[in-house]
């Protein structure tokens, strides 16, 4: 059961951050309501997981121990990749269905790639794909990248027109939750490799 409900979270945590971003270029306030509200049931599963595996720790193998604490570590970061995609869906809330600032290219970017990563690291952790893993940690540094162009950009936009200041201020808020989605999606990376090889290595360490 603990593996079909692990790929049920991060499928719902896939399924929130997609949402949320389309929510937030195209301004679909409905969309972003129905990703804020479904949030409960990515923390619901969170607990519901931990509950059961916490319970099976005492009777199990060694190396159940393993995958079962591994999977421990996992699920808050998946849980917390929900509260952030909630908090996009949230900013597209705020900025209404006709913002007067458009969104910037460069966030476009930066949220495509973080969804790539986070697919392909949910895709690791189901195949418990070591190699993949490692290779993922290594694109962080792109989108911490662009979420300093990022930032850049919406300073200039703020300084340029003060009109834009309370939209640009939001929309550094989806950049930083983009950011910490990365910073998270490596976190499991690394998990992955220690259910693989019951060893701990330090993955995510930026060298942007």
């Amino acid at each position: 059961m603990t593996e079909t409900e692990l790929q049920r979270l991060g499928e719902l945590v896939e399924q929130a951050l997609e949402g949320a971003l389309k929510a937030f270029a195209r301004a679909d306030l409905a969309l972003a309501d129905r990703v804020v509200r479904d949030d409960v049931e990515v923390n619901r599963l969170r607990y519901e997981l931990e509950e059961e595996i916490t319970g099976r720790l005492s009777a199990a193998a060694e190396d159940d121990i393993r995958v079962l604490v591994g999977t421990l570590y996992v699920l808050p970061e998946l849980e917390r990749i929900g509260d952030h995609a909630e908090g996009i869906a949230k900013v597209a809330l705020m900025l209404g269905p006709r913002p007067a600032l458009a969104v910037p290219g460069v966030i476009v970017e930066m949220g495509s790639l973080t969804l790539s990563l986070l697919r392909r690291t949910l895709q690791a952790l189901d195949k418990r794909d070591a190699e993949l893993a490692r290779a993922l940690c290594r694109e962080d540094d792109d989108i911490d990248g662009l979420y300093d162009r990022a930032y850049q950009e919406l300073i200039s936009t703020m300084v340029a027109d003060p009109r834009h200041i309370t939209e640009a201020t939001y929309m550094l808020w989806v950049t930083h939750n983009l950011e910490r989605v990365a910073d998270r999606a490596t976190n499991i990376c690394e998990r992955v490799v220690y259910l693989v090889t019951g060893h701990v290595e330090e993955l995510n360490v930026s060298k942007y």
